[in-house]
């Protein structure tokens, strides 16, 4: 388990190194193209119907709550 816990840390590295470099490399135009797709998901999504305010209320009282015990 030991061997198997390390190679996976040391590909956990590898990956982020590979990452990083991704990023270091990548142009505007790569950002644009994310961009372009992340807006063409948001528009084919149809609008939810609230605004998600009154969950959000009800998980600082639920958390509210959990700090006063």
């Amino acid at each position: 388990m030991k061997a198997w816990a390390m190679g996976w840390k040391e590909t956990g590295e590898i990956m982020e190194e590979m990452r990083r470099g991704d990023v270091r490399r990548s142009t505007t135009t790569d950002f644009a193209a994310f961009d372009g797709m992340a807006l063409w998901e948001a528009e084919r999504r149809p609008p939810l119907p609230t605004s998600g305010l009154i969950e959000q209320q009800r998980l600082f009282m639920k958390g509210l709550k959990a700090l006063q015990r």
